[in-house]
């Protein structure tokens, strides 16, 4: 998934805060996050699912670029 795709993705899923949307991304056949917005905020909580570790994004494109790293490690992000 190209980092544009994801990033209009998250801002999406930062427009309807107020409702509860889970987004997994997958590597391959397997899961390796999901996103989603906290309720009534615009902080995107990432789970990493093979550590458990969870981050918190208050900037989408930041966002953005941990999880277009994440399912592509051997890609460069390119920000605009």
């Amino acid at each position: 998934m190209s980092f544009e795709s994801i990033r209009e993705l998250l801002k999406t899923m930062r427009f309807y805060h107020t409702v509860n949307i889970v987004q997994s991304f997958h590597r391959g056949e397997k899961a390796c996050l999901t996103v989603k917005c906290v309720k009534n905020t615009r902080t995107l909580e990432v789970t990493f699912i093979d550590t458990a570790k969870v981050e918190y994004f208050d900037c989408f494109e930041a966002a953005a670029a941990a999880i277009h790293q994440a399912i592509n490690p051997n890609t460069q992000t390119q920000t605009s």
